[in-house]
């Protein structure tokens, strides 16, 4: 039996099976051929598309927006990618291990209305012995094996809190402060972000702080009469220079960082799906 915990977001799309970690930019592309190359469309993903966006005539897309799909041709490709290759394998049996897997797929808090559809396109693609769509973070409060705690992940698209209790989630919210407001501050284009230096920059760093205050307020909102709750972050966000150090100071508490924030979603996305196993 294989296992999958699947996180599909703003910014990339974070994959992790028996046999591999995967992760790769939130991004389709599309071109038609030109004449002396031959008729059709071509079509890439992930640092593929990103390659052909220098090719002139090329459409770059992002297919998930504040951590919702929003076109469904590019964000199934996108889909299909992360698993085809979280399966690749010399096993002879090839193919054959999509239908004999358990996949976990996480979703923003507020996105729940999109479970379905998802969980019906990954079943038509694959046919899995079980799909299950949750709430995105629960990977995290799973990753840190925890069961009672204030979650927030700090994505590309939203910035996520959810209280668990009994690692159910009895309340949260999805913000749409996140990484990519500092993005949309420094005017980058669509594909800029995948270079994480750019976050080094001095430039950034002014945003940074920014983006910490913004956050701040909502998750003391989320926590009032929970304060005694351990505080996870996880995401890519928690890496940038300084953001850290600026929660705990305006928290006045430390805060829980999974040992890798970027995958720690779907990391305790797999251990669910192993344990469905």
């Amino acid at each position: 039996m294989n296992a999958i915990g699947l996180d599909i977001g703003t910014g990339f799309v974070k994959c992790v099976s028996d046999k591999k970690q995967i992760k790769f930019p939130s991004i389709y592309a599309c071109r038609q051929l030109a004449t002396w190359e031959g008729r059709g469309v071509v079509e890439a993903v992930g640092d593929e598309a990103i390659k052909m966006a220098e090719i002139p005539n090329t459409r770059v897309k992002r297919p998930v927006m504040l951590g919702k799909p929003i076109d469904e041709k590019g964000f199934e490709k996108l889909v299909v990618k992360a698993i085809e290759m979280s399966l690749e394998t010399n096993d002879a049996l090839g193919k054959s291990l999509e239908s004999n897997c358990i996949i976990v797929v996480g979703l923003p808090y507020e996105a729940k209305s999109h479970a379905a559809n998802i969980k019906k396109m990954i079943t038509r693609l694959f046919s899995p012995k079980q799909c299950t769509v949750v709430a995105q973070v629960l990977g995290t409060l799973v990753d840190v094996s925890l069961a009672d705690a204030v979650v927030m992940s700090m994505g590309h698209g939203t910035t996520e809190v959810v209280v668990f209790k009994n690692s159910s989630p009895i309340k949260g919210i999805s913000i749409h402060h996140a990484v990519s407001e500092i993005m949309t501050e420094i005017g980058s284009g669509k594909t800029a972000y995948v270079n994480q230096e750019i976050f080094t920059e001095e430039r950034t760093k002014p945003h940074i702080m920014s983006l910490a205050d913004a956050l701040i307020d909502d998750l003391n909102h989320m926590r009032q009469d929970m304060e005694c709750l351990p505080i996870v972050v996880s995401g890519g966000g928690i890496l940038l220079p300084g953001m850290k150090e600026a929660l705990e100071s305006k928290l006045g508490t430390g805060i829980i960082v999974p040992k890798d924030p970027v995958m720690s979603n779907a990391l305790g996305l797999f251990k669910l799906a192993v344990q469905s196993c």
